[in-house]
């Protein structure tokens, strides 16, 4: 059976919001290498990001009142560092990498990799 499973961790090589590889120290192109859905990280990360939008939910039906934008974000930006093993050629903190919206074209290649069990196949 184990050779059906999929691999804990995979690299992304970033990309430039126009294409190309975002180059970073050394002109070495970024590298972020992420936890997969198979993972412990990843699972104990998606148990914590799901409990809080539980909460904020259930506080929003409670209150009638929409949940902080910003609280939204910081537990997704939460959830992706907590994915994250390391980041190649790019000095930065996950965490702040992932809460900058500035640099939102890499949260989401950073969120549609990790979404992507293909990414974590080995067979």
């Amino acid at each position: 059976l184990s050779k059906y499973e999929t691999v804990d961790t995979a690299q992304l090589v970033v990309q430039n919001p126009k294409g190309g590889d975002l180059l970073g120290e050394g002109g070495l192109p970024g590298v972020i290498n992420l936890y997969g859905m198979g993972s412990k990280q990843y699972v104990n990360a998606k148990y914590k990001l799901d409990n809080a939008n539980q909460v904020r939910s259930i506080a929003m039906l409670r209150n009638n009142k929409a949940p902080n934008p910003e609280e939204v974000a910081k537990s997704e930006a939460e959830f992706l560092a907590a994915v994250t093993q390391s980041i190649e050629n790019f000095p930065v903190d996950p965490l702040a990498l992932y809460i900058n919206p500035k640099l939102g074209y890499i949260k989401s290649q950073v969120d549609k990799f990790v979404g992507d069990t293909e990414n974590f196949i080995q067979f």
